[in-house]
């Protein structure tokens, strides 16, 4: 999740309501690098967590189609940083 300006002065509260967690895409909910790097090595999306937070609503990434992998590498993809799901605006709302 991006980093907030300190001047929006949002409470945790405000931030969990619109966050929800889902498995990371690019580990497939492991933990570990995906591609045995090393087997210490934490996945570069999640943090070795295994879920990522994500605003709602969100929706599948139509980059990487949900996978979390850049197309044809071995790299996170850029648009969704792995997560699969990207934060998507709702109509009206601005």
């Amino acid at each position: 999740m991006p980093r907030r300006p300190a001047w929006t002065k949002v409470s945790k509260e405000d931030i969990a309501k619109d966050t929800t967690l889902v498995t990371c895409a690019f580990c497939k909910g492991r933990g570990i690098d995906p591609y045995g790097l090393s087997p210490l090595s934490n996945c570069v999306a999640c943090g070795g967590r295994r879920t990522v937070l994500v605003r709602e609503p969100y929706e599948t990434c139509p980059v990487c189609e949900g996978t979390g992998l850049y197309f044809r590498s071995h790299l996170y993809c850029w648009t969704c940083h792995g997560k699969g799901v990207i934060h998507v605006k709702s109509k009206g709302v601005n």
